[in-house]
C-alpha cells in the first residue's frame, strides 16, 4: 500500500519518525503486511492514515492544497493531520490506540454492521424503532445508511428494513458495531489518549462527522472525537456543509475511492476526483 509513497524521501523520513515516536511498525505495515494482518483495525488505521497524509503531501508539492476538508470516520483524523491540528507521529499513535480500543469493545462475532440500500434515512430510523441494540451508524447518502449493533439485532432489523422497502441489506465484513453506543467503553479509553495530544488550530476548516460543522476551537477536539466514536457519521451532511461553503472540487485521498463514488448523489455538479497513488496525484488536473 505504501511502497510507492515511501520512495519520496520526505515521506520515508516521516514514516521512520512515526515509528520511533509511536512504536507502530509503520513501514512494515505499508510494504509487507498482508490482507489478514491489515484486517486488524489497529493495524489498518495507522496505515490508512499515513497513506492519506502522504498523498495529500504529494498533492501539496504540486501546489494542490485544500481550502477545507473532512474525513469519514478514521478519515477525520487524516483531515485534522493534513490541516496541522496534530502531528503525523501523534496521529499514528492515536489511531493505533483507537483501533485497539475498538477491537476490544465487544467479543468477536457478537456485533457487526450492514449497509441498507435504497431506503431513505428517515425510513431506516422508523424501521429500527422498537428493535433494541441496533442503530444507524453511517448516514452516507440519502439512500444509503449503514446500521450496526449486535448480530441478533441486525437479523431482526434486516427483516424489518426489507419489509419497509429496502432494496438490499448487505452484511459488512467487520466484527465491531462502529459508531454506536456499544463503543462507549472504547470512547472513554480513547479519551485518555486524546487528552494527551497538544492540539493546534486547523490551518483550514475541518468539518466534523458528529455535527457536520467545522471545528471552532482546538480545545473541543478531544470531546468531539470521543463522541464521534460512539455516534453516527453524518457524511451526507458533511458534504452538504462543504458544498455550502463554496467547495466545487472534491479530492479523495486514500487507497480506494468509496467516497468519490457517492459524490454524484451528494453534490451534483461538483467535480469529484480520487487520488489512490502518487502516480495518480501527479496526473490530477483541477478545473480552470
Amino acid at each position: 500500500m505504501g511502497a510507492e509513497l515511501l520512495a519520496d524521501e520526505e515521506l520515508s523520513s516521516l514514516c521512520d519518525e512515526c515509528t520511533r515516536r509511536s512504536g507502530v511498525e509503520l513501514r512494515r505495515l505499508l510494504i509487507e503486511a498482508d490482507e489478514d494482518e491489515l484486517r486488524f483495525t489497529y493495524n489498518a488505521q495507522p496505515a490508512l492514515l499515513f497513506v492519506g497524509v502522504g498523498l495529500a503531501h504529494v498533492l501539496g508539492k504540486r501546489g494542490i492544497k485544500p481550502n477545507t476538508g473532512a474525513g469519514h470516520s478514521l478519515g477525520e483524523y487524516t483531515a485534522l493531520c493534513v490541516a496541522g491540528a496534530i502531528t503525523a507521529p501523534d496521529a499514528v499513535a492515536l489511531v493505533h490506540e483507537r483501533g485497539r480500543a475498538m477491537a476490544e469493545a465487544a467479543p468477536p462475532g457478537t456485533t457487526s454492521m450492514a449497509a441498507v440500500i435504497g431506503l431513505p434515512a428517515a425510513s431506516v430510523e422508523h424501521a429500527l424503532e422498537g428493535i433494541d441494540d441496533v442503530w444507524p451508524a453511517n448516514y452516507n447518502t440519502p439512500n444509503q445508511t449503514v446500521i450496526a449493533g449486535t448480530v441478533e439485532a441486525l437479523d431482526k432489523a434486516r427483516a424489518a428494513l426489507e419489509e419497509a422497502g429496502a432494496k438490499r441489506v448487505l452484511p459488512l465484513n467487520v466484527s465491531t458495531a462502529f459508531h454506536t453506543p456499544l463503543l462507549a467503553p472504547a470512547a472513554r479509553r480513547l479519551r485518555a489518549a486524546l487528552d494527551r495530544i497538544e492540539w493546534a488550530r486547523p490551518a483550514f476548516p475541518v468539518v466534523t462527522n458528529l455535527s457536520a460543522q467545522p471545528y471552532n476551537d482546538p480545545a473541543e477536539i478531544p470531546e468531539i472525537l470521543e463522541q464521534q466514536l460512539r455516534s453516527p457519521v453524518r457524511w451526507a451532511d458533511c458534504v452538504r456543509t462543504l458544498a455550502a461553503s463554496g467547495a466545487e472540487t472534491f479530492i479523495e485521498v486514500g487507497p480506494k475511492r468509496s467516497l468519490t463514488g457517492r459524490m454524484r448523489e451528494l453534490a451534483q455538479g461538483a467535480v469529484a476526483l480520487s487520488v489512490t497513488t502518487p502516480a495518480a496525484a501527479a496526473e490530477v488536473a483541477l478545473p480552470a
